[in-house]
């Protein structure tokens, strides 16, 4: 930092060679870049060139900041100024071979360096904008169909969008229903009010039946969950109802599939997650819960 302000302080006497200036400016422009400050030391080149447009150290220099600064396309032009004088200044590069050649090689090295990694940025880019293309156009899929299933969402706002399937349980937290190969694949939650348990079903395809779910979690060869060790719950023993927008139940029959279930004119789809109060049938929690309801078709 010394050395930048003793070289500023020699521009200020305002000498009238330009050879002294630019050599001024561009000392600066060194001092600047060895402590990390490489826009500073940038500007200084920039200036060192307005002051002579052939001084290769500048040029050095500038290229070698853009590099630090990851400005690959401006390392590249600046490179080109010390590599194809005729294109940027009036004039070859002139001074002792010994400094011109070493100067030409890493101008030579850095030019390389930045179009690769210039290219691979561009590759990247491009990758990315794919990318982003290709996700648009499968959300747009995916609420079309969503749309065309007659499937009711609450919303937000006056049309649906991917917010309204963000799901808000802390199980189903990204894990927002999604196409697979022209299917909806939602997560589904199980509630159990009369033990106060949940299950998640992270991939439930629109196309299963409750009953196959059911098997799974309750079939005779599965192992009962820590909550049910005297096998109250079985796929033949519950009863499955969903709650409709006006606190009503609605009875959902095992075989039907979850299709059948969410284009029912009663279900409305709430936090993106479609919820299912699973009861043992004929039981007294069945019987108590149902005093709180009103049973409908």
């Amino acid at each position: 930092r010394f050395a930048v302000a003793s070289y500023t302080e020699g521009l200020k006497a305002k000498s009238e060679d330009k050879e002294v200036n630019t050599q001024l400016v561009t000392n600066r422009a060194a001092a600047q870049f060895h402590i990390g400050n490489y826009r500073s030391s940038l500007r200084d080149c920039e200036t060192a060139l307005r002051i002579s447009a052939t001084h290769m150290k500048a040029v050095l220099r500038g290229a070698q900041c853009c590099s630090k600064l990851k400005h690959y396309k401006e390392c590249i032009e600046w490179c080109d100024k010390g590599l194809k004088p005729e294109k940027y200044s009036k004039g070859p590069f002139t001074g002792p071979l010994d400094t011109l050649a070493p100067a030409l090689i890493e101008l030579l090295k850095l030019r390389a360096e930045s179009v690769q990694v210039e290219k691979a940025v561009e590759r990247d880019a491009r990758k990315r904008l794919a990318a982003e293309k290709r996700e648009k156009q499968e959300h747009n899929t995916l609420l079309e169909l969503i749309r065309q299933r007659g499937i009711k969402v609450q919303s937000k706002g006056s049309s649906l969008t991917l917010s309204d399937l963000e799901p808000c349980h802390p199980a189903a937290v990204q894990k927002r229903v999604r196409l697979q190969d022209g299917i909806l694949v939602w997560p589904v939650l199980f509630l159990y009010p009369e033990i106060g348990e949940t299950d998640f079903i992270e991939e439930f395809r629109e196309t299963d039946r409750f009953a196959d779910h059911l098997e799974v979690m309750f079939g005779a060869q599965v192992d009962r969950p820590p909550w049910d060790q005297q096998g109250r719950y079985s796929p033949q023993s519950v009863v499955i109802y969903f709650e409709d927008q006006d606190a009503n139940l609605v009875c959902v029959p095992s075989d039907w599939t979850l299709t059948q279930a969410i284009t029912n004119k009663r279900f409305a789809l709430q936090a993106g997650t479609p919820g299912f109060i699973i009861l043992v049938k004929d039981s007294k929690a069945q019987k108590d819960f149902l005093t709180k309801y009103s049973l409908v078709k």
